[in-house]
């Protein structure tokens, strides 16, 4: 390599330089230490969603209640002819 090869930078372009690739590795660490978390927080929330009550209530009671949207607005959206069904399989 001659010397008319390499060029000339200055210290501040050097320096930015240098911060730019430091910057970016500590990303790229950054970025593997969430991938390797990723399915023990995953993990995690599963569990805590478990033995999360609240929500499990809730939704019985959903299940047990009678309460249903206006026909006409069920018969727009296209859900009527399934609650239709739903209701004849009830009243046998």
């Amino acid at each position: 390599m001659n010397i008319t090869e390499t060029p000339i930078v200055s210290r501040a372009v050097s320096q930015r330089t240098h911060e730019e690739s430091k910057l970016k590795k500590t990303q790229q660490n950054q970025m593997g230490d969430r991938l390797m978390e990723k399915p023990s927080d995953a993990w995690r929330q599963t569990l805590n969603a478990s033995g999360d009550t609240y929500i499990a209530s809730a939704l019985k009671k959903v299940r047990q209640s009678k309460v249903t949207h206006d026909e006409t607005l069920t018969r727009m959206s296209g859900t009527w002819l399934f609650n239709e069904t739903l209701n004849a399989s009830e009243d046998k």
